[in-house]
């Protein structure tokens, strides 16, 4: 998907949505590159050249602040859904209550 964007993004997308059940910040986000460039030089060695470090650290940096751009993008939008969908379970809930107790009269 590196060569088609619109790809790109969706994915990236998909994945920030699977991740907003985790806080993802810009510092959190350092920590968890850092940790998997120093965990991947420490087990390959040699083979992890200067250059795949940093295309690693970039390609990290992008998928967190997607993560990130997701969630600041998205949250109003979430939100209401989340709200909607509560109102409506709510009303569904008051519904089938209602008609049980017009069953049990």
């Amino acid at each position: 998907t590196l060569h088609d964007p619109p790809a790109n993004k969706i994915v990236l997308e998909t994945l920030g949505f699977q991740h907003l059940d985790l806080e993802v910040t810009g510092p959190r986000t350092i920590i968890f590159r850092d940790a998997i460039v120093d965990l991947l030089a420490q087990e390959l060695g040699a083979a992890v050249t200067p250059p795949i470090q940093i295309g690693l650290l970039t390609l990290l940096n992008y998928v967190g602040g997607s993560f990130i751009y997701v969630r600041v993008q998205y949250a109003d939008r979430i939100r209401t859904i989340l709200t909607s969908w509560g109102n409506a379970n709510n009303k569904a809930a008051a519904v089938e209550d209602g008609e049980g107790m017009e069953n049990e009269a």
